[in-house]
């Protein structure tokens, strides 16, 4: 008997669905496409644990014909092509027609609508994988879509599903990519019977924007509206906002959202010279094409786009962004650039500081040190030095670059990176005390409050009791900002707004599918690492000599939080053999000098 077989039509059916549906977002996805493309004015999205127990989409759209619903669940059913020639010219979302076949295999599914031209409604109910009951129902025009038990019946893809609080997010984000662009059609989103937000129809771009990124963006966009070839039109904001990870990124072919890494890089590019390393810029772009010329449908999901003359685009859209900033020269708040100084840690080019050196003399230095040293990390099984060496033998020449301190010692040199150390210090620290349960808290006199917009508030309230645990107080202070009461001790000074939407930003950016301990170790890490001396922070002998000796009785002395080195070690004889007072240079020399 041959092995090769036909499958049921069950199982083809579950395997069509494992492709269009990976989770509660991509049916989210697949049923707002569907409400657009029936002309919908208004949708509403509700969902109970993440969209894992129930989904509702509703919109007042045209609705579905009563003789049109038998056929509504079967695969590659659709009301959007007709012919071959719709195929090259395509006017809406998508047509691959396996959308609700694929959430019917998978679960429980019931649509009630009434199209515009008719007077009753029809209901369709079908459990996963059934065959579905169609009956007479009173509604108003348009369509609402009920999702319950996703993947009841297929255990081993319900089991890989993340947490609610995960899968909520996802939901949010797919929500977001269609909102932002689709200013004319009303959203409202509502999770575990709580709005999350509500943005009515027909909004002004920028009133759409102030509503889901917040007001510090809307106040700060710089309009884009090129025609020529290619229309590229939206929004960019003034470098002086700008974010610490992608998640203000938002493109759109035709009003359709997509995800193109190249087309980001094009943008970041563009700001390259305008933003502090690891900063990302915010922006809402749409770029419009020929129907002809834009294929949704190279994936199941959707998810890809294919375009023609992508390289054409990509050239444009660099010179349309670059030519926008040109003239930007931004209002720079007082505290702006030292807050981007301390906040990403960079390295500043800084005039070497040594005591009783001029500072000819201390560049002199630190280019010494820094092209004609090998420097290495420290090895663990290298001696180590306890704090009675330190405290006998430290003779601290000073900074390099403000980075670095330099010691002297009987055999050598010793550098020490400033941050890593006092970072490792209070990682340590702050790790103990989560694991003990009694994290230094610290009262803010005035609380702070961050804007954010409504992804990020949901992200940061939605990790409060995690965050408590750390010592940060958060609370919601209505519409999408945030309060912040406490800190952990160790933040000490830097309780600002700017530091604190650094700090979210960096938050955000950590995986939270993790296991809860690990998320934890990894935000006690970030914790540590905003709250340590920065570099181009200048620090006295005393305070250097403090830090050192705090470093040395940690476990991990060697190693920052994040794995880079705290020390190097330069040994005398490294340093007489780069002077040549050692090898066979050196021993010719003497044998020539004293005629041997």
């Amino acid at each position: 008997m041959g092995k090769i077989r036909v499958l049921d039509e069950s199982l083809v059916s579950l395997i069509s669905a494992g492709e269009v549906i990976e989770n509660p977002a991509s049916i989210v996805k697949e049923l707002i496409e569907n409400s657009l493309d029936a002309n919908a004015t208004n949708i509403d999205i509700r969902i109970e644990k993440g969209g894992i127990d129930s989904i509702t989409v509703s919109d007042n759209g045209e609705g579905i014909l009563k003789e049109d619903c038998p056929v509504v669940t079967i695969r590659h059913s659709t009301s959007k092509i007709a012919s071959r020639d719709d195929i090259e010219r395509i006017m809406t979302y998508g047509f691959r027609g396996e959308a609700l076949a694929s959430i019917a295999a998978v679960a429980d599914l019931e649509v009630t609508t009434r199209h515009k031209d008719e007077e009753i409604g029809s209901c369709i109910k079908s459990r996963a994988g059934q065959i579905p009951d169609i009956t007479d129902a009173t509604r108003p025009q348009g369509t609402t879509v009920d999702v319950r038990n996703l993947f009841s019946t297929i255990p081993a893809r319900r089991k890989h599903l993340a947490e609610p609080r995960v899968e909520s997010q996802r939901v949010l984000a797919a929500i977001m990519k269609h909102a932002i662009v689709r200013n004319d059609v009303g959203f409202r989103f509502l999770r575990d019977e709580k709005t999350v937000f509500d943005c009515p129809s027909n909004q002004t771009p920028q009133e759409r924007i102030r509503a889901l990124l917040g007001p510090d963006v809307a106040d700060n966009l710089i309009e884009v509206n090129y025609s020529n070839r290619i229309v590229i039109k939206g929004f960019v904001t003034n470098p002086i906002i700008s974010r610490g990870n992608r998640g203000r990124e938002f493109f759109s072919i035709r009003k359709r959202p997509i995800s193109d890494p190249s087309l980001e890089r094009v943008v970041e590019t563009a700001y390259s010279s305008l933003l502090m390393r690891g900063r990302y810029p915010i922006f809402v772009l749409d770029i419009e094409l020929e129907p002809e010329k834009v294929d949704p449908n190279v994936h199941p999901t959707k998810k890809e786009v294919r375009v023609q003359d992508f390289d054409l685009i990509r050239e444009t859209l660099g010179f349309v962004i670059t030519n926008v900033l040109l003239d930007i020269k931004p209002a720079v708040r007082s505290e702006s650039l030292e807050y981007l100084v301390e906040s990403e840690m960079v390295e500043q080019e800084e005039t070497s500081i040594f005591p009783d050196a001029d500072s000819a003399r201390a560049e002199g230095r630190a280019l010494l040190l820094e092209e004609t040293m090998l420097v290495e990390p420290v090895p663990s099984n290298v001696a180590e030095l306890d704090i009675k060496e330190i405290g006998r033998i430290l003779n601290i020449l000073g900074q390099v670059s403000m980075v670095y301190i330099v010691i002297a010692t009987e055999n050598g040199l010793v550098i020490v990176d400033q941050h890593a150390a006092h970072e490792r210090i209070l990682y340590e620290k702050l790790k103990k005390q989560v694991s003990e349960g009694n994290a230094m808290v610290q009262e803010l006199l005035e609380p702070i409050v961050l804007r954010l917009g409504v992804s990020e508030a949901e992200r940061v309230l939605g990790l409060g009791e995690t965050l408590e645990k750390l010592g940060y107080s958060i609370a919601s202070f209505g519409g999408n900002e945030i309060l912040i009461s406490t800190l952990p001790e160790i933040l000490g000074k830097r309780a600002s707004e700017n530091e604190m939407l650094a700090l979210v930003d960096r938050i955000l950016e950590l995986g939270e599918g993790l296991a809860m301990n690990e998320f934890m170790d990894d935000l006690v890490r970030l914790t540590a690492c905003h709250a340590a001396i920065r570099s181009g922070q200048k620090i006295g002998h005393e305070e250097a000599r403090r830090l050192i000796a705090e470093l040395f009785a940690t476990e991990g002395k060697y190693h920052c939080a994040h794995g880079r080195p705290t020390i190097i070690r330069i040994s005398k004889e490294e340093l007489d053999k780069r002077f040549g007072r050692t090898g066979p240079d050196a021993i010719a020399r003497f044998r020539a000098r004293h005629r041997l």
